[in-house]
């Protein structure tokens, strides 16, 4: 029995040195290493840079300590022949696992991207996550009510009963394997305990004492779903209390465990939730919940009978919205829900990330004081606000909200809040805002979340931000800036600043009322169309619809009102186009968009193929529907593959290339690699590929860029 754990750490940093684990520089085919993230019983965790994509991965070597080691030309090796039968037998499960787990698509489990043998073992390459672990995250925000533990538990439980229907078992559920993401989502990581369910035999256990159920100690124990649930129990247990559950082994004959009933002096979470989480850490595994739908369903039953005990929850709830009053209420996730027609939608919208200085370091009590300060000022300064045109999100120690509306007017809201902040000591605010793409997520209970580089990049702005500062990237200043009468004056450049991944980010900051007095005046309630008349510029509808359309590909629904700003300062249509292309951001989209309305004059109804890489229906940007993190214009997706067939040409590739890449992101160049060699025909590789698109509509687009390939 093995009672090291796994010590991975997907997040920054270089992580705890490990024995026999490669150095940075390292290549594993067209990954290099870059440091070790975590090791333990059966294999190592690195932080590697995918050469061909140039994207940041997260990759799992095979290597179990006790039965193998590594040789000096790098590769690793059975200990001997008394281990070597159970380092293959193993080497072929984690192989065999890792496929079953690639097979998995969810939110709150991190994405298996690829898996291969090599080295003499085998490695699984996944996302890698910005954020990080909850055992690090949690001393920081002092004693979670119920709300902010069923938004870490619930959407942790819909990841688990994926896995157990597909036949699984974590294994490991413990604070050091929940990660949570810059956006407070999540997620849960290392899969290396993980075992399917009908396994006739076991690995060598690992074992994280407190978190570990007793079945897990030897190897006949009964292992199934109340297994992993006990796990979790004892990780709410952990957020309740800040202490570890007592050993599972030591609770067999004289169970001296505090319940969990008896720890929530506060009164924050309820007895009949706290009662759930005893009922799933009962010793005894006949005794605990079988299944996720059970546990669920107690939970749901707990939060009935524990409604009337929130006294405190306006003050403590972490998903929140403010209504017209000032007022808290929870429409964020039905907004978010309304918004996203299906599971998950994206757009582009302005972003205001908001941090409280010095939170971490204040003790419970004026953690709680300063959140209660911080969500009225808010409240107060965005009751003007529709609920359509924000989502706002809790991030423990401050908000990010998203505006759908105006950037301008988003800008002037900011300003106030930065005045009011001012007009008291106790209460400082770091500000940054940013317009970038977002994803709207919807998990299977239909609870809403927003994750994306919109999100992640305006945290990054904030980060540079002095206490009450309010910062802009330059995305932000470019729409501003270019798109309203002298709104460039409102900005002092800072110049180009990197954050502590080595990003660089240009900023500028935001005057004050002295600097600037026109700002004290300028705010505008949200979401109110401009009532002035549109000028007489010599555009017809079509050709301002032309232009919207195209516009729209890149900056989503803020095209529209965009539109209608630049037309009334532009002096005709060149120079409305002109203004238009300066709104965005990315030189390879901003040229790409004159070319589509250069392709015929305006105001000619005739047809014309818009630029190459440009797809001919309205819609968000392609650039928004890839992986936040790595737009797909920054993705160099053509090259070279393996000739298969005078069927299939440089130039098929390259489409097929760029118009998968927008339907899932950079791994389209590898998939249309590999689906390549199998496939006999292009409209058989058409098919092979556009299986792997999940949303009918991403499927039906890339069927009909590829239409031409398709008909063969």
């Amino acid at each position: 029995m093995d009672g090291r754990t796994d010590t991975v750490n997907l997040g920054a940093g270089g992580g705890p040195r490990v024995a026999h684990a490669l150095t940075p520089g390292a290549a594993i085919l067209e990954y290099e290493i870059q440091s070790t993230l975590g090791g333990g019983g059966f294999g190592i965790t690195y932080l590697a840079r995918d050469a061909n994509l140039d994207l940041s991965v997260a990759i799992k070597e095979y290597l179990p300590a006790e039965l193998a080691t590594r040789v000096p030309d790098g590769s690793v090796q059975s200990l001997g022949d008394a281990t070597d039968g159970q380092f293959r037998w193993g080497l072929e499960r984690f192989l065999d696992e890792a496929r079953a787990l690639a097979a998995f698509r969810h939110p709150n489990i991190v994405r298996v991207l690829r898996y291969f043998p090599a080295n003499g073992t085998a490695y699984i390459v996944m996302e890698y996550e910005s954020g990080e672990s909850l055992k690090r995250w949690m001393p920081r925000r002092g004693p979670l009510d119920r709300t902010e533990l069923l938004r870490i538990v619930n959407p942790l439980l819909d990841g688990l009963e994926m896995i157990h229907k597909g036949g699984f078992l974590h294994r490991d559920i413990k604070p050091d394997n929940i990660y949570i993401r810059a956006d407070g989502s999540p997620v849960l990581i290392d899969f290396g305990a993980a075992r399917r369910t009908a396994s006739g035999r076991d690995l060598t256990s690992i074992v994280s004492p407190g978190f570990a159920p007793f079945e897990q100690y030897h190897s006949q124990g009964n292992q199934g779903p109340w297994t992993d649930l006990y796990s979790l129990a004892a990780v709410m247990y952990w957020l309740v209390s800040g202490e570890r559950p007592v050993e599972a082994a030591a609770r067999l004959k004289n169970d001296g465990m505090v319940p969990a009933v008896r720890l929530d002096r506060r009164g924050l979470v309820g007895e009949a939730l706290l009662a759930a989480i005893d009922w799933a850490l009962a010793p005894d595994e006949t005794m605990r919940p079988q299944s996720v739908a059970a546990f669920r369903a107690r939970i749901r039953e707990a939060e009935g009978r524990d409604r009337t005990l929130a006294a405190g929850e306006p003050q403590h709830t972490r998903t929140f919205a403010w209504n017209g009053n000032g007022a808290h209420d929870h429409s964020v996730a039905s907004t978010v829900a309304g918004q996203a027609d299906s599971h998950r939608r994206n757009m582009v919208c302005t972003v205001l990330f908001l941090d409280i200085v010095a939170y971490s370091k204040a003790s419970v009590n004026e953690q709680y004081e300063l959140k209660s300060a911080f969500n009225q000022l808010i409240a107060g300064k965005l009751a003007h606000v529709p609920d359509p045109e924000r989502i706002t999100l809790d991030t423990g120690d401050g908000a990010a909200i998203c505006f759908l509306g105006d950037p301008e007017e988003v800008l002037h809201a900011a300003v106030d809040i930065r005045r009011g902040l001012g007009v008291q000591e106790r209460l400082k605010v770091r500000m940054g805002l940013h317009i970038g793409p977002v994803r709207v997520l919807n998990d299977l209970n239909g609870r809403g979340n927003v994750v994306g580089d919109g999100i992640n990049v305006a945290q990054r702005v904030m980060s540079f931000a002095d206490a009450n500062g309010l910062l802009v990237s330059r995305a932000f200043y470019d729409v501003v800036a270019c798109l309203s009468d002298g709104g460039e004056r409102a900005f002092r450049h800072l110049g180009e600043h990197r954050d502590k991944h080595d990003r660089a980010h240009d900023l500028y900051a935001v005057l004050g009322d002295e600097e600037d007095p026109g700002l004290a005046d300028r705010t505008i309630p949200l979401g109110e169309p401009s009532a002035a008349p549109l000028p007489a510029d010599g555009l017809d509808p079509e050709a301002l619809a032309r232009m919207e359309k195209e516009l729209a590909r890149y900056l989503g629904p803020l095209a529209a009102l965009l539109v209608r700003k630049a037309r009334a300062r532009a002096g005709g249509p060149a120079e409305l186009r002109e203004l238009l292309a300066q709104s965005i951001t990315d030189p390879g989209h901003r040229e790409a968009f004159r070319k589509a309305l250069e392709a015929r004059p305006e105001g000619d109804p005739s047809g014309s193929r818009p630029a190459e890489g440009i797809s001919s229906d309205s819609g968000p940007s392609p650039a928004s529907r890839s992986r936040p993190s790595m737009p797909v214009a920054s993705v160099p997706l053509s090259g070279p593959v393996a000739t298969v067939g005078p069927w299939l040409s440089a130039e098929a590739i390259t489409l097929l290339e760029k118009s998968l890449a927008r339907a899932i992101g950079p791994m389209a160049r590898v998939l249309v690699k590999n689906e390549a060699k199998k496939a006999g025909s292009l409209p058989e590789l058409c098919k092979a590929l556009a299986a792997h698109v999940d949303s009918a509509e991403l499927r039906d687009r890339f069927l009909k860029d590829v239409a031409s390939l398709a008909r063969g």
